[in-house]
C-alpha cells in the first residue's frame, strides 16, 4: 500500500492534457477575431505577437473559403476554396508586408498574419446563399478598415501611410482582377469568332 500514491483527479487531468499538448482554443480566437473587428488596438496588438494563433489565422482563411464553395452550392469550391483562400491569404499578407517595409514599416509577415487571419471570419457570410456576393463585398470592404489599422499597429505607421498601403494594395488587385478578366473574355470572344 505504501507504494501506491493516490492522485487527486484534477492533477491527473492536468498531466495528462500536458502529455498530449494543449488544445486549441479556437472559441477564444473567435471571441478575439471579434475584437479585431471591432478595432480592438490591445487585441492587435496581442495577437500580432502571440505564436499559437498562427494556426487559427491559417484554419479560419480556409474556413473563408470553404464558405465561399458552399455559398455557391459547388463541391469543386468547397474541395479547393481552402487551398485556394490560404495561398491567396498569403500572398495579399506578403505584399502588405512588403510594402510596409517599402513605405519605412517595422512589422513582420507573421505579426501582419496573426491578427488578419483570427479577423477572416468576416468572410464566412460567403456562405449565405444568393446574398454571399453582396456581402462578401462589404466584408472586403470592412476588412480593408482593419488591414489598414492592423498595418498601422504591427508596423509602427502613421495612418496615412498604412491608408496608402492598403489602397495601393486594393488598387493593384483590382487592377490584376481587370487584366485577367479581360484575358478570359477575349480568349472566350476568339474561340467563338474563329470556331
Amino acid at each position: 500500500m505504501d507504494d501506491q500514491r493516490v492522485i487527486p483527479r484534477e492533477s491527473a487531468e492536468a498531466g495528462s492534457a500536458g502529455e498530449r499538448g494543449e488544445r486549441m482554443d479556437l472559441g477564444g480566437y473567435l471571441q478575439k477575431g471579434v475584437r479585431i473587428l471591432q478595432l480592438d488596438l490591445k487585441t492587435i496588438d496581442d495577437l500580432s505577437r502571440d505564436e499559437e494563433a498562427l494556426l487559427p489565422a491559417l484554419l479560419f482563411f480556409a474556413v473563408a473559403g470553404l464558405a465561399n464553395g458552399a455559398g455557391q452550392f459547388s463541391f469543386r469550391g468547397m474541395v479547393f476554396g481552402p487551398i485556394v483562400a490560404t495561398l491567396l491569404s498569403f500572398v495579399f499578407v506578403g505584399l502588405l508586408s512588403v510594402l510596409s517595409r517599402v513605405f519605412g514599416g517595422s512589422g513582420e509577415f507573421l505579426d501582419l498574419y496573426r491578427p488578419l487571419g483570427v479577423a477572416a471570419p468576416v468572410f464566412w457570410v460567403q456562405a449565405v446563399p444568393l446574398l454571399g456576393p453582396f456581402l462578401v463585398s462589404l466584408a472586403l470592404v470592412y476588412f480593408a478598415v482593419v488591414a489598414v489599422v492592423v498595418v498601422e499597429r504591427t508596423g509602427n505607421l502613421p495612418r496615412g501611410k498604412a491608408i496608402a498601403i492598403v489602397a495601393l494594395l486594393a488598387g493593384l488587385s483590382l487592377f490584376l482582377v481587370l487584366v485577367f478578366l479581360a484575358l478570359v473574355g477575349s480568349m472566350f470572344l476568339f474561340r467563338t469568332l474563329f470556331s
